[in-house]
């Protein structure tokens, strides 16, 4: 059954009216039994992951009204953006918070109180809406995190031009930005700048390829996926992290291919399909990436669903015990086509050195 985008509106309504933050609560606790109604649905992973995002878009923008209802109105235009899944619009009932501040201006002493006391107010509430705090610190209420544009620009160049390790996984995080509430024209005059001098530099290129080869499906996948051994993953063995071992992958790829053309998407999908449409990929290899990322996410919110309805805590983890022999055998070959697109990258981003 297809999903209708349509059927979140009434949801999304009641959490942009929600008159206080308890009701927001309320609202958002909900999220987990949507992910399963949606899933018994027929909806795949992608559909998930637009919905999910749209109603932590819905709950930041309601928890930061109610922050200005109480703080007074802000000294200055902003912007609060978000970056990772959300960013992306790929979110699960089992996602953490990644967002930022960006100002129109460098703050006083005042300015500065206001936003980092709104940041702490957002970000706390949001948790409590189960956008857990980002471990990393990657969140608004971080002041390294709430900047001008002109520092965050400079923070990008310096990314940029040297890639270090910290510098590249912090660039690839904020290539993911996306207004959620307040001046989207921040972030864009910030976008156009980034993009030209990521697209331009080799070094950074090749650093974000470095990253997109670091996780890789399992080496041997026939072996894994249980087609030479009928006791596959029995209760004794690990189970699979579908979002280390294969989502992620192909995000980082989608995000290197795109930023090296120059590309605007940020959904990974969009980002594909927009990498064939500009010849960054051919058509083949760009729908068999695209097969694999519809599969691998689907599977992984189905699991997550049956956690969910089992009263446990939804993760990424994945028991071949729950798959069916042809979902096995599918996700052999995705797996095989994340790995084949890592290799050609590795070829052409890193001058032939083996993966």
């Amino acid at each position: 059954m297809h999903i209708q985008a349509t059927s979140i509106e009434p949801l999304l309504t009641r959490i942009l009216q929600a008159p206080d933050r308890a009701a927001l609560r309320t609202l958002a606790m909900g999220v987990p039994r949507y992910q399963v109604q949606w899933v018994d649905a027929g909806a795949t992973g992608d559909q998930v992951g637009w919905r999910i995002a749209s109603i932590s878009d819905a709950l930041t923008r309601r928890a930061i009204e109610l922050a200005e209802s109480e703080l007074g109105p802000p000294p200055m235009a902003f912007a609060w953006v978000a970056c990772g899944s959300q960013g992306r619009c790929e979110q699960t009932a089992h996602t953490d918070q990644d967002n930022a501040l960006i100002l129109s201006q460098s703050p006083g002493a005042t300015a500065r109180d206001y936003f980092l006391q709104l940041a702490r107010r957002v970000t706390r509430d949001l948790d409590h809406c189960g956008l857990h705090l980002c471990t990393g610190g990657v969140m608004a209420c971080n002041t390294d995190w709430q900047q001008p544009v002109a520092v965050w620009q400079d923070y990008f160049l310096d990314w940029i031009r040297t890639p270090a390790l910290k510098s590249v996984m912090l660039a690839q995080n904020f290539l993911d930005l996306r207004t959620i509430h307040g001046e989207p024209a921040l972030l864009q005059s910030l976008r156009g700048r980034v993009m030209v001098e990521a697209r331009n530099s080799t070094w950074f290129l090749s650093a974000l390829a470095r990253e997109a080869l670091k996780d890789s499906p399992p080496r041997s996948p026939l072996w894994r996926l249980g087609l030479r051994c009928p006791a596959w993953w029995t209760s004794r063995a690990t189970p699979l992290d579908l979002k280390r071992r294969g989502i992620l992958p192909i995000v980082s790829l989608a995000r290197l291919l795109t930023v090296a053309h120059g590309l605007p998407a940020l959904h990974t999908r969009s980002r594909l399909e927009a990498a064939i449409e500009g010849g960054a990929i051919s058509a083949v290899a760009g729908q068999e990436l695209i097969q694999a990322w519809e599969l691998i996410t689907t599977l992984r919110v189905r699991q997550q669903a049956r956690f969910i309805c089992a009263g446990r805590p939804p993760d990424n983890l994945i028991d071949g015990n729950t798959l069916s022999a042809d979902e096995r055998k599918r996700l052999c070959h995705a797996f095989a086509q994340v790995r084949f697109m890592q290799r050609s990258s590795g070829r052409h981003y890193l001058g032939g050195l083996p993966i």
